[in-house]
C-alpha cells in the first residue's frame, strides 16, 4: 500500500460533498483517511496569473558564447571616482600609475595590438574595476583562457567572466507560488516560518545548469518509473507519460477485472464496507482511492510553464508507469517484476519494455528486513545501470523495504526548515546510501504541529473517490512524496551527463548534500525521540537534498568538491515554545502495540493486515494502539477536523487523500 503516517490522523479524514467524518478504524498506526487540499483548478485570471515565463534555455552554440568580456580589478587599484565629498582629489600620479600597470599587464598577457590579437577596451566599471570589452562575445573556453593569462599576472587582483545572467526561474503555472519546495534553500531564525527554507532542494535555482546542461549533451531526456498505482489522466501530464504495464496479478487486488495486462490505468484502489465483508480485504481499512501513482508522476514531470497547475521538477522526463499496487497494498513478486519490466529486463509472460527506465521510484514498502527478492532485483538492476528510490516510510521507526536493501536511494522527510518531519521513518539503514529532502510536515500528529507544521507539498490529483474523476491538485504529505524529489533530481543529473553510472548517481546526490541542519533545542533523532527531531548522517543519510550541486556534480564527476558549507543551526522562537510542551512525540517502545504487534511497515492496512499481509507477501501494513486509545484519539480528532473545517479559506476544498 501507499506509505501512510501512523499516529491519531490516520484515525479521520474530511471529506467534502456534503462534509462528514469518516472513522476509519480502532488504532493509532493503523491506515486511515488522512487530508489534503485540493486547490481550485479554474484557471486564475489572466490579471492574476504570473506574467513571467520560464526563461528560455540557451541552445548549445548559445550556452558557449555568453561572456561580454571579462571583469578585472588591479592590486590596490585607484577608484574611478577621484573626488569624494569629504577627501581630498586623487592625484594624477595615481590615476597615471594604473595606465602604466594596464599596459603591462595587456603586454604580459598578450592582449596587445602588437600581439596581433584586437586589444580590449577598458570600461570603467564598480568602484576600481576595469571591463575588458573585446568587441565581440567570446566562448566560456576563450574567456577563461584569456582570465587564467591575465590572473598570473603580478598587478591583477583577480579576474572574473562577464558573463550574461539569467533572470531567476520561474514558471506561469498559477500554483507555482504554492510549491515553496521549488525555491532556493535559504532563511534564519529571523524569518517568520513560511520563509525559512534550510531543507529544500531548491530547484529553481537548478533548471538554469538543468537546460544549460541538457542542451550540450543534446537534451536527452530521462526515463523515470512509477512503480505504483498506475496512472489517471491530468491536464499537466499530457504528453509527458510512456506506454506502461499493469503487473498486478490478483484481479480481487487489481479491482480493473482482470489480471496483468498491458493498460496501467489505475482504476482506484478504495476500499468500502462492503468489500471488507470479503475474506480478501476483511483486514484492510476502509478509504477512498488514493491515486498515489498520479501523485508521484505530477511531482516528477508536471509541464512546467504551460500556465495551468503546477510544475514538476523535471521538464523534460517521461515517467513510465508500471502498476504494482491496487486494494490492500502490492504483492512483492509483483513489484520485482514491474521493477525488472521497467529496467528492460524479461518477464515471463509480458513483451519487452521498449522504454527501459534509468530510474525506479517505489512509494511503497513493507516492514521486513530487504529480503532475497528485493536484493536480487536490485543488484540485477544495478548491474545494467539502473538506480532505485524508495521512501523509507511513515512509522517514524525503522526504515520500510525496499529503502533498506543494499544500494537503494532511501528517502526520509524533512520539514521545510531542515527537521525530520515527525512521521518519516529514520535508522542505520539510510546511512550507507540514503539521504533526506522535504516531504511536508503536516499539523495532524506530534506535541508540536501547531507551531512547527508546514503546508505540504502541492501536486497533481485526481477528484475521484472511487473510480477515476477529474484532474485538480492537492497539498500532500508523506515519504512517498519526498522519495520522488530525489527521482526528479536523478533525472535532471542524466539529462546534464546521460553517461553518469548508478554508483555516480548515488554519489552524486550524497556527496552535494548539504549538512545536516542543528539545532539547540531539538533533539537528535532516536527510538526515544522518534518525532520531530535532528537528523544525523546515522539516521536520516549523508544530508539535504540539494539540487543545484547534485547538477554542478553531473557535469564533471570525476572533478567535483563540494562547497565548504556549515551546518545551518535552528533556534527560532517557535521552536523553543514547541520545545517547552514537551517530546513531540513519545518513545517508540512506548507506543508499540499489544498482542498483533507492530508490522513496523507503511501502508494502508491495519495492524492484524500488517502481520498477514507479510504472510502473503503484501506490501503494506501498520500498527495500531489499544481500543480505547483509539477511540480517546478519535474523538479528538473530530474535534480537532470541526475546528480546521470552520476555517478552510476560500478558494480551496479539502478532500480526503492518503498521508503517504
Amino acid at each position: 500500500m501507499p506509505l501512510k503516517c501512523p499516529g491519531p490522523a490516520r484515525l479521520f479524514g474530511p471529506v467534502f460533498a456534503p462534509l462528514r467524518v469518516w472513522a476509519a478504524g480502532a488504532c493509532l498506526a493503523g491506515m486511515a483517511l488522512a487530508q489534503a487540499q485540493t486547490l481550485n483548478t479554474a484557471p486564475a485570471p489572466a490579471q492574476r496569473q504570473l506574467t513571467v515565463g520560464l526563461t528560455r534555455m540557451p541552445t548549445s552554440a548559445e550556452a558557449t558564447h555568453s561572456v561580454q568580456g571579462l571583469i578585472v580589478r588591479l592590486k590596490e587599484a585607484a577608484p574611478h571616482i577621484t573626488t569624494v565629498p569629504g577627501l581630498k582629489p586623487l592625484g594624477d600620479r595615481m590615476r597615471q600609475r594604473d595606465a602604466e600597470r594596464w599596459r603591462s599587464v595587456l603586454r604580459g598577457a598578450a592582449l596587445t595590438a602588437t600581439s596581433g590579437a584586437r586589444e580590449p577596451v577598458l570600461r570603467p566599471s564598480g568602484r576600481d574595476y576595469e571591463v575588458l570589452d573585446f568587441g565581440r562575445s567570446l566562448s566560456v573556453a576563450e574567456a577563461e583562457r584569456v582570465a587564467d593569462r591575465l590572473r598570473q599576472r603580478p598587478e591583477v587582483e583577480w579576474v572574473s567572466l562577464n558573463a550574461l545572467e539569467q533572470r531567476l526561474q520561474v514558471t506561469s503555472d498559477p500554483l507555482s507560488a504554492e510549491q515553496w519546495w521549488l525555491k532556493a534553500a535559504g532563511g534564519t531564525d529571523g524569518n517568520v516560518l513560511p520563509d525559512r527554507l534550510r531543507g529544500v532542494p531548491g530547484f529553481f535555482s537548478a533548471w538554469t545548469l538543468a537546460g544549460a546542461g541538457a542542451a550540450a549533451s543534446g537534451g536527452i531526456s530521462a526515463v523515470v518509473a512509477v512503480l505504483d498505482t498506475g496512472i489517471t489522466p491530468h491536464p499537466d501530464l499530457v504528453g509527458r507519460v510512456l506506454p506502461g504495464y499493469d503487473f498486478v496479478s490478483d484481479p480481487l487486488t487489481a479491482n480493473d477485472g482482470d489480471g496483468r495486462d498491458s493498460d496501467p490505468t489505475d482504476a482506484g484502489d478504495w476500499v468500502s464496507a462492503t468489500d471488507r465483508k470479503q475474506a480478501r480485504f476483511a483486514n484492510c481499512n476502509e478509504q477512498r482511492s488514493s491515486w498515489h501513482g498520479t501523485v508521484i508522476a505530477g511531482l516528477v514531470a508536471a509541464n512546467a510553464d504551460n500556465g495551468i497547475g503546477v510544475a514538476g521538477i523535471d521538464r523534460q522526463a517521461r515517467i513510465l508507469p508500471v502498476r504494482v499496487a491496487g486494494k490492500c497494498g502490492a504483492a512483492v513478486a509483483d513489484i520485482v517484476d514491474g521493477m525488472r519490466w521497467a529496467a528492460g529486463l524479461p518477464v515471463a509472460g509480458v513483451a519487452l519494455n521498449p522504454n527501459p527506465a534509468r530510474i525506479i521510484n517505489i512509494s511503497f514498502g513493507g516492514s521486513a528486513a530487504c529480503g532475497r527478492e528485493y536484493q536480487a532485483a536490485v543488484d540485477e538492476l544495478r548491474g545494467i545501470g539502473v538506480v532505485v528510490v524508495a521512501a523509507a516510510g511513515n512509522d517514524h521507526g525503522n526504515v520500510s523495504r525496499p529503502a533498506n536493501c543494499n544500494g537503494v536511494i532511501g528517502v526520509a522527510a524533512l520539514n521545510r526548515d531542515g527537521f525530520k518531519a515527525h512521521y518519516s521513518s529514520f535508522g542505520p539503514a539510510l546511512s550507507s546510501t540514503g539521504l533526506a529532502t522535504v516531504g511536508g510536515d503536516d499539523a495532524r500528529s506530534g506535541a508540536w504541529a501547531e507551531l512547527l507544521s508546514d503546508g505540504g507539498l502541492v501536486t497533481v490529483w485526481n477528484t475521484g473517490a472511487t473510480g477515476p474523476g477529474s484532474g485538480e491538485y492537492a497539498k500532500l504529505f508523506g515519504t512517498s512524496f519526498a522519495a520522488p524529489l530525489v527521482s526528479g533530481t536523478l533525472s535532471l543529473m542524466l539529462g546534464v551527463n546521460p553517461a553518469l553510472t548508478v554508483e555516480q548517481l548515488i554519489e552524486g546526490v550524497r556527496k552535494s548534500a548539504r549538512p545536516h541542519v542543528m539545532s539547540t533545542q531539538i533533539g537528535v533523532c532516536s527510538e526515544d525521540n522518534p518525532g520531530r527531531c535532528i537528523c544525523t548522517e546515522a539516521t536520516c543519510g549523508a544530508g539535504v537534498l540539494d539540487a543545484v550541486q547534485a547538477l554542478h556534480f553531473a557535469g564533471n564527476p570525476g572533478s567535483y568538491v563540494p562547497p565548504a558549507r556549515q551546518a545551518q543551526v535552528l533556534d527560532a522562537a517557535e521552536i523553543r515554545q514547541a520545545v517547552a510542551l514537551g517530546q513531540d512525540l513519545p518513545p517508540n517502545h512506548t507506543a508499540t502495540a499489544s498482542a498483533a504487534g507492530l508490522s513496523g511497515a507503511d501502508g494502508g492496512a491495519n495492524s492484524a493486515a500488517g502481520s498477514t499481509g507479510a504472510t502473503q507477501g503484501v506490501e503494506g501494513g501498520g500498527g495500531g494502539l489499544a481500543g480505547w486509545q483509539a477511540s480517546a484519539w478519535l474523538l479528538l480528532a473530530t474535534l480537532l477536523l470541526w475546528r480546521q473545517q470552520r476555517g478552510v479559506q476560500p478558494g480551496l476544498r479539502r478532500i480526503s487523500a492518503s498521508h503517504s
